[in-house]
């Protein structure tokens, strides 16, 4: 196996380069359950542990929804040797969770990377804690782009990364095989252990109860710090 080409101005990590090829994906049957499902509503079955913060954005507009399994990468900040990587292994219906640490000086990636792996890999799209660049041409062609930043500059390729291991994405941890959901409202994850319960809660009420039957149980609540008040 060949060394990757000296360089003194980078130190080597000694860390290895690591693949895990094995991905358990959810059922395609619960994924379109929650890729009809509105983000807000997903993430309130999951909680804040599992909401991305707000900086994790659409980076095209308008917002192009994704929902997918994850195919995660990480990547040391601002290297995207991974990326090549994951790019390779990804598959149908899969969203590439890039973690590149919130460093967004440089970017992760761009157009052509992203549409080689939609066209001839079939991903979903992508999500980078990070940042990523030829925004306009993904815009252009209605592909799905969720990142911290857009960047121009591509940078290093020294690598080491990991692949198929759990990532942190703008303050969730995501594992191989959770399901991502995003759109203009922003990024839910969903625990692959939890898919389950989730869609059912999706299909017990998909009706909703309206806003009147919220304001009422809301009225409760109020009354019951009017009553302990003594009002």
């Amino acid at each position: 196996m060949s060394s990757p080409p000296t360089d003194r101005r980078w130190k080597k990590p000694l860390p290895p380069f690591v693949i895990n090829h094995n991905v358990e994906r959810p059922a395609p049957s619960d994924v379109a359950v929650l890729a009809q499902a509105d983000v807000t509503r997903v993430s309130d079955l999951v909680g804040r542990m599992y909401t991305c913060q707000p900086s994790l954005r659409s980076l095209v507009a308008p917002a192009v929804p994704l929902c997918g399994p994850a195919f995660t990468v990480k990547c040391p900040p601002g290297d995207n040797l991974g990326v090549m990587a994951a790019i390779r292994k990804v598959e149908a219906g899969d969203v590439l969770v890039v973690d590149g640490q919130g460093f967004t000086q440089w970017c992760m990636g761009g157009y052509e990377l992203l549409k080689y792996a939609c066209e001839q890999r079939g991903m979903a799209g992508l999500v980078v804690n990070g940042a990523w660049r030829d925004v306009a041409e993904a815009q252009a062609a209605g592909l799905p782009v969720y990142g911290l930043a857009v960047s121009p500059h591509s940078g290093p390729k020294f690598g080491p990364a990991e692949v198929n291991v759990p990532v942190a994405c703008a303050g969730v941890i995501v594992q191989p095989g959770d399901v991502v959901c995003a759109s203009a409202e922003g990024v839910a994850v969903v625990p692959s252990g939890s898919v389950a319960a989730v869609v059912r809660a999706l299909r017990a009420s998909q009706g909703g109860h309206g806003i009147e039957h919220f304001l009422d149980e809301m009225d409760g609540h109020i009354a019951g710090w009017l009553d302990g008040a003594g009002q």
